[in-house]
């Protein structure tokens, strides 16, 4: 009896022995697991179950309004480069490559070293759909567009939206409008693309700047918003097939019938429009002192070269602004050009030339060299008409404008001018520094070789509008 009553408490602890070692195994299995999933939760935020548990811990931010000059590193691709790198992709690189994309925005690009690739170029909007909260973006709306450099390139662009903003943005966003995506002023990253039955790309971007917008034929500024959340389980692109082939038809019916070029409208994006505290507007203006002129020779041509302007530069504030360009914030100097007489009216607009200049503000990120009158760069004098004949790619070195302007539009520091005279196909985008207030809508505005804009670049539209960047270099 003994014996069997060992034997029973020796198979007991056999037994025991047996389910701590498969509690231990379980336990061994679900800290793997855990720690497997954490991973592929962090690493995976495009997956909807991943960013539903990352929101709801405060772990991943929505997105964000990047500065133009805080912006992520990218690269500009125009359509045909776009439909080069993506419209050759099998599906499984595809698929990678959209997840990597979307992977990035949703990070807001704080953990990668890949360059985005930013969308560049012209498009006519085909159709506008409103969105909803069963879509990627629960708010605003999104442009279905075509690319006019490779009709096999669609374009959604996205406008994140809230309010009476939404509706403003639908009555804008028709068909025909013109999207002029540049380099100097837009940012829409590419989050997805895809390629649709027909062998067209579909491909979808986001403005990263989440600005504001105008256009030529509308009165009023919208203002685009970051969204508060997205809903991943919705997928992208935003429009089905369905959507995208009814936009096609409807835009094929209405637009390329007639095989006439239409004049359309075009969306620009402007500053925001913000109150200008009382201080920062200037409460007079100094006028500028006549230079001497000095007998000079540049290839043979006589010049005038302007004496410097004696002020007290101590006495005002030094003017920063955003660059439109961060990468020209450096400006070189170069030798005054022979300006053609029928270039600029006799009367103001010469050919001029000045000393080495004294700035009054250093140049650096953020910000361009502002000086006094007179005491800018050697360059070239040009009127409307001559600008607008500039080549786009190569301005060949400094150029600058004068005239008279009227303002058509005005935002927190930047407004578009129309020339006084018949150039209704030239328009002047003018950035001003950042502490100073741009001339209010109506107003007129007078430049001469004392205080002119410098051009920064010139953009020529399919439907022949030319837009000419400039930006304010002199003080008042």
């Amino acid at each position: 009896m003994i014996k069997l009553r060992v034997n029973r408490h020796r198979g007991g602890n056999q037994d025991n022995l047996f389910g701590w070692t498969v509690f231990l195994l379980l336990l061994a299995v679900f800290a793997g697991v855990s720690w497997v999933g954490s991973f592929y939760i962090f690493g995976h935020p495009e997956k909807a179950i991943s960013y539903g548990i990352l929101r709801t811990l405060g772990k991943i931010d929505a997105p964000k309004r990047f500065e133009l000059t805080k912006a992520p590193r990218g690269q500009f691709l125009d359509a045909d480069k776009l439909f080069e790198r993506y419209g050759k992709m099998t599906p499984r690189e595809l698929e990678a490559g959209n997840a990597s994309l979307l992977r990035n925005y949703l990070r807001n690009y704080q953990r990668t070293k890949e360059l985005v690739p930013y969308v560049i170029g012209n498009f006519s909007v085909m159709g506008a759909f409103r969105l909803g909260p069963n879509n990627f973006f629960p708010d605003g709306v999104v442009a279905l567009a075509q690319s006019k450099e490779n009709p096999s390139v669609l374009l959604e662009l996205i406008f994140p939206a809230a309010g009476a903003d939404v509706g403003q943005l639908e009555r804008m966003l028709r068909m025909g409008l013109d999207l002029q995506l540049a380099r100097t002023l837009d940012l829409s990253a590419l989050i997805n693309a895809r390629i649709m039955p027909d062998g067209r790309l579909n491909l979808t971007a986001v403005p990263l700047l989440y600005g504001s917008y105008t256009s030529t034929d509308a009165s009023g500024i919208l203002n685009l918003e970051p969204p508060a959340d997205l809903n991943i389980s919705a997928g992208l692109p935003v429009l089905n097939q369905a959507a995208v082939d009814e936009a096609d038809k409807r835009y094929s019916a209405q637009l390329k019938p007639s095989g006439i070029a239409l004049r359309s409208p075009t969306l620009m994006r402007v500053q925001r429009t913000e109150a200008i505290a009382e201080s920062a507007i200037p409460v007079a203006r100094a006028e500028p002192v006549p230079p001497k002129a000095v007998p000079a020779e540049i290839d043979g041509r006589p010049v005038a070269r302007a004496l410097p302007v004696k002020t007290d530069e101590s006495a005002t504030p030094v003017a920063r602004a955003e660059p439109v360009n961060p990468a020209e914030s450096a400006m070189p100097v170069a030798r005054a050009e022979p300006v053609d007489p029928g270039a600029v009216p006799a009367a103001n607009l010469q050919p001029f030339a000045t000393p080495a200049p004294a700035a009054v503000s250093p140049p650096s990120t953020g910000q361009w060299t502002v000086y006094q009158p007179g005491r800018m760069p050697r360059g070239r004098l040009l009127g409307l008409d001559a600008a607008g004949n500039l080549p786009a790619d190569d301005l060949g070195g400094v150029q600058y404008l004068a005239g008279d302007f009227q303002v058509s539009a005005a935002g927190q520091s930047r407004a578009v001018l129309r020339g006084s005279g018949g150039q209704q196909n030239v328009r002047v985008i003018v950035d001003f520094p950042g502490n100073t207030a741009p001339p209010a809508e109506g107003e007129t505005v007078q430049r001469d070789a004392q205080r002119p804009f410098q051009i920064t670049n010139v953009e020529r539209g399919p439907d022949g509008q030319i837009n000419v960047y400039v930006r304010e270099i002199t003080r008042p």
